[in-house]
């Protein structure tokens, strides 16, 4: 069930029946910013209102989940619209229920940040000098499990995200050179990383070759960089060409991947 396709679904079949947002939210009792939300994929019709919508729109249920018409339209019995509902309500409350534990988890979390904080306040007696630096480094990790814990969509691509902006930041705010081109080369290769896993669901070992190709690839550059006493403008020449390394790496697996789908 793609959501995106089911909001534009919506959206052009209102049009086609020629209804206002107001008119469509009329018959199914909700308020026109609802409707609005669903279009735009910002949030999603509830389940009891899957039968109304479907009948309002004039499709089936089928129909209103695939985001698409049937082209080869079909009378669908009462029984199979029933049980189509009845599946996505039980994964809806499977969902709900699986949540959960990270609901607790993020609590849980945050309370121990908290608590640590507080702890480093009392013993640094609120003077921030030796407690400033452990507490930013606990506001970082919160920042970063936030939204392993609490979002839905990507969530590994936005911690990703807030980790390789934050430890940038950081870095160049200390002026650590060596540090920030660390970050640069570990980040790179943890995007590469993700799109692998994204990307090679089933090529498992094309994607543990790259990473761990680049693996050895990152390894080599951090140890260079570590190993340097003073630094010059072929340094960065090696470590840009060390990044175009995996870049082309990068392209390689998705050049392997497209030559793979077109031969099926």
């Amino acid at each position: 069930m793609e959501e995106n396709k089911i909001g534009s679904f919506i959206r052009d079949r209102r049009l086609q029946l020629e209804m206002t947002q107001q008119q469509l939210a009329d018959r199914l009792g909700v308020t026109d910013k609802a409707v609005s939300k669903w279009e735009r994929a910002v949030s999603y019709p509830d389940i009891t209102l899957l039968r109304e919508l479907a009948a309002a729109l004039d499709v089936t249920v089928t129909e209103l989940l695939a985001g698409e018409r049937d082209e080869a339209p079909s009378p669908v019995p009462p029984e199979v619209e029933d049980v189509v509902v009845d599946a996505v309500a039980y994964a809806e409350t499977a969902r709900r229920k699986n949540g959960g534990w990270r609901w607790w988890t993020f609590v849980a979390l945050t309370a121990g940040c908290l608590i640590a904080a507080l702890v480093l306040c009392i013993v640094d007696r609120f003077r921030f000098q030796g407690s400033l630096i452990p507490i930013q480094w606990i506001a970082y990790g919160w920042a970063v499990c936030y939204p392993l814990l609490r979002t839905e969509d990507r969530p590994v691509r936005n911690a990703l995200i807030i980790a390789s902006v934050g430890l940038l930041v950081w870095f160049f705010y200390l002026g650590e050179f060596r540090a920030i081109l660390i970050v640069i080369a570990s980040s790179a290769y943890a995007w590469v990383v993700y799109w692998a896993g994204c990307h090679y669901k089933r090529g498992r070992m094309a994607a543990l070759l790259l990473i761990v190709l680049l693996g050895v690839v990152l390894h080599l550059c951090i140890n260079f960089l570590c190993s340097l006493r003073y630094w010059d403008f072929n340094i960065l020449l090696i470590f840009g060409a060390v990044l175009a390394l995996d870049a082309l790496g990068v392209l390689a697996a998705w050049a392997a991947e497209r030559i793979s789908l077109k031969r099926q």
